[in-house]
Formats: structure tokens, sequence, C-alpha cells
């Protein structure tokens, strides 16, 4: 029998649309890496991988390959047109 699927609440939401936000500054600079996500959102590395995984089940974000100069072991987010929407629709309902 399969699971039922886990409601978001609101410090779920907060915490993607933190890691949203850190991401989706860095679209034209260098990805971010897991440990500077951490660092700006202050997160705690096994809550910040929970949501990583969350992100990428909704597709809010994708994961990409790492640059050339960046290192190769790590997740790399861009994120989603859904997940701008999700940012904005945040923003407009806690504003």
């Amino acid at each position: 029998m399969p699971r039922p699927a886990k409601k978001l609440d609101f410090d779920d939401v907060t915490v993607l649309v933190s890691i949203l936000r850190g991401v989706g500054a860095q679209v034209k600079k260098a990805p971010l890496t897991k440990p500077q996500i951490a660092g700006l959102t202050g997160l705690p590395t096994v809550r910040l991988t929970a949501a990583y995984k969350t992100l990428l089940k909704l597709e809010l974000a994708e994961q990409i390959e790492p640059p050339k100069d960046m290192p190769p072991k790590g997740a790399y987010l861009k994120i989603t047109a859904k997940g701008r929407a999700y940012c904005k629709a945040y923003d407009l309902l806690f504003a």
C-alpha cells in the first residue's frame, strides 16, 4: 500500500522559498553549492538535503551539471519557471 503524501506546512514552504531565492539570485553567476546555501539560509544540512529532494520532486528546481570551475561532487540547482511562480505566490500571500 503506498504511503500518503506528506502535506507541506508553513515552515516547509518557508524553507523551500528561501532556498529558491538563494538559487534564483545566482542565475547569471556561478551556481551555489549546498554548503553555500546552508550558510545563506542558516539551515542544517539534513533539512537542506530534504528540501533539495522536495524541490526536485515538485519540479520547482532542476539539477544541473556542475560548471567546470566548481567541484564535480554535489548538487547544483537551477530554479524553474514553476519555482519562480511559487516564490511570487509566497510573496503575494505572506508579504
